[in-house]
């Protein structure tokens, strides 16, 4: 065998090496080929050269040639070997090449194998054919069905054509599978060496192969023996021919006092509503109760969660819905399939083209006609495209807007910005223009007021065409007025009937820089120092501050001397600048930083929590996740440690329970630090729905070697 690989390898390395030294030019649309010193060996008089692949190479010093849409065989001398009979042609294995070409007795298109000399080795009479190990696998369509087989190069049957597939899996063996979609074992004389009992097999390796039974594996031999029953979940062959295994994994039902509830063996365990799972074991899915019997008649390849009482799930490659009841909405039978609102959007395709179609949450197909795309519903309508051009149907399936467009851009009301020939307009759903098309980009504000953006200028407009404001500034446009930023830095807030309703000055001076607005004061950058302005510009906060964050909770943190403290709106210092780093206040506390530490503090500026710990972490609840030494524990609102840092890590689940994990071993605290479930298992999850721990014990490896 080694040495086989070897003489593979070098004819592999001959191959390239002989294709590189040649050059394929063009000449007048035609291809010829030249040799690495420019001469040229072939003239330019082909279509193309090389093979049907697409890839170009020599054989015997021979390649092939496309003149007048076929295929045929020349050499470097330019010799006609057979003339351009083929549809297709391609290296095989070794010297021979795999071929395609009309029948002489019908209009069928049949493979054959010819050698670079032409000489036909397996005749045409097969629909297809792949060469494998000196052998070939044919396959012809009897029936409605493909039916595969196994001949040597002499034409001889080694296993008749009455297969679903076979292929080659190494070691001179060959998979074959029959219509009951069960697989036997044969020898390359096309002996049959074990029963069709085998659900799927490997590839060989040093020897053996893993089988596949009832999602279990095992392991053969070349010669049928069964090495190892296909009681495992997993088996691996090692490179130097040592063999382990592994069983099922274990999930354990445990309260959060440890007591065993029950146990399931499986690869995956994932609650999903209250008294439900979903479970996985060697890629197929079931949904269970919590007694861990079955609820459902089917199993599925994925399912989805489960909302509005229904879930899209797949079986192989094909999607479909179920409910929670375990009845099927719709059957696995499209391509793709997601959720939109109340509605499902699925396509099935035929061929290349795609089918999109709107499905109700009863199953009914709403729209009468399939489209090429179905974009997601607006509230008002779904975006269609038909034949490249854009329309719209509404949440009956009934086409609103005939897809006449380039695009849909916008909706508001009863109208809809749409580009039609390269122009941008608005139409009503009733497909009457509002506005007009033209070069300019349009955007509705509401059902009454939309805007225009010219290179220069941007107008607010009423829908019947009228203009209201219009600048050349930059206009920040909301669902009830406008910001418009004035050259100076000022802004003005404008209404939708082109009313100035508010201003905000732009302070005296050379101001270098100008902070959004934050309770009623904007921040500002003058001579190299910050400080506040109100809205009509005047100083509020004198700029003598290094560096200044937003007013929130009524202070604002501001730098002195490479220091951060905070200040309140009568720029009072509030809290002393002690601290290298600091975020805003939320729920009346801060984050800070002192001597590289971190920490919490409130508003009064009292230490909640000392700066001494790596990170601290404000979780929804309240509670704080602190980091010391690497190392995770936890603290309350207070700032009282409840759990001394010690974990790798830590999932508070609000509850009074902790999941914790230390060097890869999770187990469960108490919000006192009191253990509860001991830190043995691979990992822990918490079951909301059922207020149940689901604990993981990996099944170790063990040696299989005989």
């Amino acid at each position: 065998m080694k040495r086989a690989y070897c003489i593979f390898w070098l004819l592999l390395i001959t191959f390239f090496s002989a294709a590189s030294s040649y050059n394929v030019f063009e000449e007048n649309g035609k291809v010829g080929l030249k040799n690495e010193q420019g001469k040229i060996l072939i003239p330019a008089r082909y279509d193309a050269l090389g093979w049907s692949n697409g890839k170009f190479s020599i054989l015997n010093n021979v390649t092939g040639y496309k003149d007048g849409g076929l295929w045929g065989l020349l050499d470097l001398n330019n010799n006609i070997i057979t003339k351009a009979l083929y549809e297709d042609l391609s290296p095989g294995e070794g010297s021979l090449l795999v071929a395609r070409k009309k029948s002489n007795l019908s209009l069928r298109v049949v493979s054959g194998c010819l050698n670079t000399s032409g000489k036909e080795v397996v005749s045409f009479q097969y629909d297809g054919m792949y060469l494998s190990l000196h052998h070939a696998i044919v396959f012809t369509k009897i029936g409605n069905q493909y039916k595969y087989g196994l001949i040597d190069l002499e034409n001889r049957t080694l296993i008749p054509q009455q297969y679903k597939s076979i292929y080659s899996i190494g070691s001179l063996r060959y998979a074959v599978e029959n219509f009951d979609n069960k697989m036997a074992l044969f020898t390359e004389s096309g002996k049959q060496v074990t029963s069709f009992s085998i659900d799927s097999i490997s590839a060989f390796k040093k020897n053996y192969a893993i089988i596949y039974q009832n999602a279990m594996q095992g392991l053969i031999d070349r010669d049928g023996q069964i090495k190892a029953e296909p009681i495992f979940r997993e088996i691996r062959i090692g490179d130097d021919g040592s063999l382990h295994s592994r069983g099922m994994d274990e999930w354990l039902f445990l309260d959060g006092q440890n007591k065993l509830l029950q146990k399931k063996q499986a690869d995956s365990v994932v609650p999903i509503e209250k008294k439900l799972l979903k479970t996985s074991t060697a890629g197929i899915i079931q949904v269970e109760d919590y007694s861990l019997k079955p609820v459902f008649p089917t199993s599925f390849t994925t399912l989805d969660n489960f909302v509005g009482g229904k879930a899209i799930f797949s079986k192989g490659n094909k999607f479909g819905v179920v409910r929670k009841s375990g009845s099927i909405l719709l059957e696995a039978r499209f391509d793709k399939l997601y959720p939109d609102h109340q509605f499902f959007v699925a396509n099935q395709r035929q061929g290349s083209k795609n089918n999109w179609v709107i499905i109700d949450s009863l199953g009914t197909t709403l729209n009468s006609k399939p489209y090429d795309q179905i974009h997601p519903f607006n509230g008002k309508f779904f975006p269609v495209v038909a034949r490249n051009f854009w329309g719209a149907i509404n949440s009956s399936g009934k086409e609103i807007i005939a897809c006449t467009y380039d695009s849909i851009l916008q909706y508001e009301g009863d109208n809809v910005v749409v580009k039609f020939k390269g122009q941008y307009g608005v139409i009503s759903d009733k497909e009457v223009w509002v506005v007009t098309p033209g070069s300019n980009r349009v955007e509705l504000i509401n059902d009454q007021r939309f805007i225009e953006i010219t290179p220069k200028l941007t107008y607010l407009k009423s829908i019947d065409g009228n203009t209201i404001y219009f600048s050349e500034n930059k206009l920040e446009v909301s669902a009830d007025h406008i910001i418009e930023h004035l050259p100076a830095g000022g802004l003005w807030k404008i209404d939708l009937n082109g009313v100035i309703v508010d201003r905000q000055v732009q302070p005296e001076g050379a101001i270098e820089k100008i902070f959004a607005e934050s309770e009623g004061l904007r921040g500002i950058k003058k001579n190299g120092q910050y400080g506040f302005v109100d809205s009509q510009g005047r100083l509020r906060i004198a700029n003598r501050y290094d560096d200044i964050q937003p007013f929130q909770e009524g202070l604002a943190a501001i730098k002195i001397r490479n220091k951060w403290g905070f200040i309140s709106h009568e720029d009072k210092i509030a809290i002393q600048p002690v601290y290298e780093e600091v975020s805003a206040f939320n729920k009346g506390f801060s984050l800070v930083r002192q001597k590289g530490f971190q920490g919490l503090i409130d508003k009064g500026g009292k230490q909640i929590l000392p700066t001494r710990y790596e990170s601290v972490a404000v979780l929804s609840h309240g509670n704080l996740l602190i980091q010391q030494e690497k190392l995770f524990g936890l603290a309350d609102g207070q700032g009282r440690v409840l759990i001394n840092p010690k974990y790798h890590s830590l999932n508070d689940l609000n509850n009074n329970y902790v999941i914790a994990e230390r060097d890869g071993k999770y187990g469960v605290i108490s919000n006192q630090g009191i253990s509860t479930i001991p830190l043995m298992y691979d990992f822990i999850t918490y079951d909301f729905f059922n207020n149940t721990f689901i604990a993981l014990k990996k099944s170790a490896w063990t040696d299989l070697s005989p």
